[in-house]
């Protein structure tokens, strides 16, 4: 957990000393000066803009995108009921793996696991919702 935190902080402090460029349609990411001029962008509706790059100041999660999965308790439980989704929290990938294995939650994202949330049993379900 440590080192994916040490690399987070260590990319920010690079786009602090270097702008990085986003294309606002496609996930292509340009460090340095702003956008090429090259006509390969293949999002949807690319043939209006002739293949253009539309170029926007990236962030964090452009540079390094979190795949956010729901947060699981225990994984022996049963599996995760579809309609009950709202109850339970999300978590970036690395996060939900490293606190599977034994790490301790990250403060910054306690309140995303919500931990302190109990889901409802199915029967339960009709009168909370």
């Amino acid at each position: 957990m440590d080192s994916w935190f040490e690399m987070i902080s260590g990319a920010k402090k690079i786009m602090e000393k270097y702008s990085v460029w986003t294309c606002g349609y496609c996930p292509e990411v340009q460090v340095g000066p702003k956008g090429h001029k090259v006509r390969m962008c293949k999002a949807s509706k690319h043939q209006s803009r002739n293949g253009l790059h539309a170029w926007q100041e990236a962030t964090m999660d452009d540079l390094v995108g979190p795949n956010y999965v729901w947060h699981v308790r225990d994984l022996n439980e049963p599996a995760l009921d579809n309609n009950l989704k709202r109850y339970y929290g999300k978590a970036p990938a690395v996060v939900e793996l490293c606190v599977h294995a034994g790490a301790p939650v990250p403060d910054q994202y306690r309140s995303m696991m919500r931990l302190d949330v109990v889901p409802p049993e199915c029967d339960e379900f009709d009168l909370v919702a």
